[in-house]
Formats: C-alpha cells, structure tokens, sequence
C-alpha cells in the first residue's frame, strides 16, 4: 500500500491526532491558571507531582492513575511545544495509515508502558518524569513497523517527518525531570504494536471483522501484561499503600 495513495486532506485525516494535540495543550494551561506553582521555578517539582507527574514511589504506593496522568503533563512550555511538533509531524501519517482504535491504543499503551520502564529504572530513586516523549516514540516506531510489513519503498517513507520527529523528541532527554527510559519503553511497545497490527492487516486486510477482533485483542492482551507489569514491581519495590 503506497503511503502516497492514502494521504488526503489534512483536517479529515487528523482528528484523532488534533485531539490529542488539544488535550495536551489544555492540560499545561489549565492547570497552571489553577495553580499558580506552575509558573514558579522554586515550587514547580510540587506542582507537577500535585497534578500528576510520576514519581516511581508514589506511583508504586498504589497511585497508578499517574503512569497515565504524566502522559500530558509538560515541565515547560518548550517541553510541551517540540513535544507537539513531534506528534504531529508523524501523527498525521500513522492516523492515516491504522484504524481509529489502533492508532489510539498504540498512543496510550506506549506511553504507559514507558511510564512504567520509567518507575522500573528509578524504583530507588526520587525522579519525576512527564510528558508525551514515549508515547510519541511509540507512533514513530509503530510507522516503522508498517513501513517494513507492508514494504514500502524508500521513496515512499515518511523519512523527513520521522527524523524530525526523532531529533525533537529525543532532544527531550537532554531537559530537566525527563526520564529516557521512557523513551525506550514507549519506542519498544510502539515497535511491537505496530508490527502486530501491520500484520493483521496485512493478511486480512478483506476481513474487517477478524482484523478488528485481532486488533482488540492484541490492545487487551498488552493492557493485561501493563497491569501484571505494574502489580509485579509494585510488590518488588515495597512501597505501602496511602
């Protein structure tokens, strides 16, 4: 399938991604007119736990609801930006290219999975970690994964939106309170999602119905093993409940 043939008017095909992109901006406003700590350097560490960033001990003390929270919470206004171009720039594509319902849950289950590589690698350590980098990476990889199943020619790729799209969201790693860890944990779930799906629609690309019953199960599937994940090192780490 030419990724050429499948593009179409940008405000038809990006819905999903414009969506996400408000979501994201509005949470980073809204929450700094509510809570004036926002905007100060001194208290913003409070702030960002306060309103949902993750840090591993509270999110293994039975906060859990933060692997999903930190996804849209940004440290600055630079983080939220390059971390917008970076959606876009590749949202678009994919949206085109996968079902609703898969392009949402390889967003979503990248960057929980990404929040929890996050908690794993800092489960000693007081680290604050937010934003939407692993779920981002997640997209990028899953593009990948199409790209090859479905063979698509070099000519045909996405080269200059993935590259971008990589330059700005791993320039991320470089700011303050940003885990890379993250980074690989969404880019890793993103890879395999992707590819999952890319296959299932492959091979049964004149049969909805089975395509879609594969496709929900691969997303139940790997929410199962985010739970277990979470339930798993949550016992390991010690943390009581509060």
């Amino acid at each position: 399938m030419s990724i050429l043939k499948n593009v179409q008017p940008l405000y038809n095909q990006a819905k999903i991604t414009s969506i996400l992109i408000l979501i994201n901006i509005a949470c980073f406003f809204i929450s700094r007119l509510l809570d004036e700590r926002g905007f100060s350097t001194f208290s913003q560490n409070r702030f960002l736990i306060d309103w949902g960033a993750d840090v591993a001990q509270l999110t293994f003390s039975g906060q859990y609801w933060r692997l999903f929270t930190n996804i849209f919470m940004h440290v600055s206004l630079t983080h939220l930006a390059m971390n917008m171009l970076a959606l876009w720039s590749i949202g678009i594509i994919l949206e085109r290219l996968l079902p609703p319902l898969a392009f949402i849950g390889i967003y979503l289950l990248s960057g929980l999975f990404g929040s929890l590589a996050s908690d794993v690698a800092t489960i000693n350590h007081n680290v604050i970690s937010c934003g939407a980098s692993g779920a981002i990476l997640g997209i990028i990889t899953a593009l990948l994964a199409y790209c090859l199943i479905n063979r698509t020619d070099l000519q045909e790729m996405p080269i200059k939106s993935i590259v971008v799209s990589l330059l700005l969201t791993f320039g991320l790693g470089l700011l303050p309170s940003i885990d890379n860890m993250a980074h690989i944990g969404g880019a890793i779930t993103g890879l395999i999602l992707g590819g999952l799906i890319s296959v299932c629609l492959e091979k049964f690309r004149y049969q909805k119905q089975i395509c879609t019953l594969l496709i929900i199960t691969i997303l139940i599937m790997s929410s199962l093993l985010l739970y277990w994940g979470y339930q798993h090192y949550q016992l390991i780490s010690g943390y009581q409940y509060y």
